[in-house]
């Protein structure tokens, strides 16, 4: 609508019966129709940026897939089985020698236990007495005739003022004190009883408590000198339930000795829990773990199929419908898939056994996938110093000796790169469609000037019309009456 200077409104057409708002949307069309381009183009663009991003992340999993198999350590994984894990479970590393061992545990390690003696207290609120205990670690001599400090430890004192000196008390500032000793109080129809354990089992975390009774008299059974234990002394109130002890067991009929029941580095590579003592034998056998091997050889094969299966069909051509996909034509997408076949396919020098992955049991398909050969992936799992050289070696003078895993890996990490092809690839399209937008506004801008140009001529030219037709409807009138007057004078 528009209001003209003597205030009335009028519609753009209605006085020239010109319609300027189709002639100006039919000439909006046509002029709008590079922004549509680039509209179209910047779609096209954005859905090939995220294609290549899906490519990298599918080469980043295959890449992921690659690295274990050019790691020795892979194929020196060993697995070690219990005749009886209840008694003996073993852990194997990739230094273990495959073998037998056979394992007879004839005791298991333990802390040391004391208690105080019954009847003394009726509950654990009940006053004790003031003064010093003190812990000391170490190791006791058969019928606790003699006590060894335990090297590299300090005793412990433990102060009982006037405040803290009843049993619960006592037990609260033991279990504070960190002097690998645990407090508890047993509580039963003849009273509360003080209880403490060793932290650690093993001979030589045995324990001493010796204590500084403030009535003067540290072995009468009064005051703080219930609660020693220091046989050689005479001050042994307290009593001992269980020694401290240390495993005893047999590897092959070879003793073996350990402060808890865990034996490690005791056979190189090899780690055995014990949970129960065992006089019969128990048979561990160690033996290379090839179904882990076969684990990264499935992985290899599922990842190296994804990705060939997303090149395949980016770059698929439909003959019927005469269109290409996305990235057909591509020369990234192209050289990567070249070389992809190429890596995989070409034969190695690395292991006169395995001269190609198809040898090892990896086989191309008619559809450009590999798929595993199970009779020759045992056959390459049972020869498995070849197999180790045919994926892993390394040769920095000639790279063309090198491992297949070796080969792909080194492969997929210049891909993956900062200055690889991919990111390469990446930072084009995003430079081109930074580009793209800001042709868009420019030519969103320049759609918007022509628009108001055209509405100024098209308005002007109805306004003009308009008054052509108004006087040429006054002409007409007039006339008309001109000719009544004639007619009838």
């Amino acid at each position: 609508m528009t209001s003209t200077a003597s205030g009335t409104i009028s519609s753009a057409g209605i006085g020239s019966g010109l319609d300027v708002n189709g002639i100006v949307n039919s000439l909006m069309a046509v002029e709008k129709q590079p922004l549509t381009n680039l509209q179209t183009a910047a779609t096209t663009m954005q859905t090939k940026l995220s294609a290549f991003g899906q490519m990298q992340s599918l080469v980043s999993s295959f890449h992921d897939a690659v690295a274990p198999l050019f790691k020795a350590d892979a194929y020196a994984s060993t697995m070690a089985t219990s005749s009886d894990p209840t008694a003996v479970s073993a852990a194997s590393t990739t230094t273990a020698v495959p073998g037998t061992y056979s394992i007879a545990v004839s005791a298991l390690s333990s802390t040391q236990s004391i208690v105080s003696g019954s009847g003394q207290f009726s509950t654990g609120a009940d006053a004790v007495g003031t003064g010093a205990i003190t812990i000391s670690l170490g190791t006791w001599s058969a019928g606790q005739t003699s006590f060894t400090p335990k090297a590299g430890s300090q005793d412990i004192v433990i102060p009982v003022g006037a405040g803290e000196n009843t049993l619960a008390g006592i037990r609260d500032r033991i279990n504070a004190a960190n002097a690998g000793v645990s407090a508890t109080i047993v509580t039963d129809a003849t009273g509360a009883r003080l209880a403490l354990q060793s932290s650690a089992t093993g001979a030589s975390n045995g324990f001493r408590v010796s204590v500084s009774d403030d009535d003067a008299n540290n072995t009468d059974n009064l005051g703080l000198s219930r609660l020693a234990f220091d046989p050689p002394s005479g001050a042994s109130a307290m009593t001992l339930t269980r020694s401290a002890a240390n495993t005893q067991a047999t590897i092959n009929g070879i003793a073996v000795t350990t402060a808890d029941n865990n034996l490690t580095d005791v056979v190189g590579g090899m780690s055995f829990t014990l949970g129960k003592v065992a006089t019969a034998p128990v048979t561990v056998t160690v033996a290379r773990n090839t179904d882990s091997v076969k684990t990264l050889l499935t992985g290899f094969v599922s990842a190296y199929n994804a990705l060939t299966a997303f090149l395949a069909s980016a770059t698929h051509y439909d003959a019927t419908a005469k269109r290409g996909a996305l990235l057909q034509g591509d020369a990234t997408t192209t050289g990567l898939q070249n070389q992809l076949r190429s890596i995989v396919g070409q034969p190695g020098t690395a292991s006169s056994a395995f001269r190609t992955l198809s040898d090892v049991g990896i086989e191309f398909q008619k559809d450009g996938t590999v798929k595993l050969n199970d009779t020759k992936v045992t056959a390459a799992l049972a020869n498995l110093p070849e197999l180790t050289k045919a994926m892993t070696h390394a040769d920095l003078a000639t790279p063309a000796n090198n491992g297949y895993a070796k080969k792909i890996a080194d492969w997929a990490d210049g891909l993956l790169s900062s200055n690889g092809s991919l990111a390469g690839k990446t930072k084009s399209i995003q430079a081109r469609i930074a580009a793209n937008q800001k042709d868009q506004q420019s030519a969103s801008d320049r759609l918007a000037s022509v628009e108001k140009r055209l509405r100024a001529q098209y308005s002007a030219l109805d306004t003009t019309m308009s008054k052509a037709n108004a006087l040429s409807q006054y002409v007409s009138q007039q006339i008309t009456t001109w000719n009544n007057v004639k007619v009838n004078p």
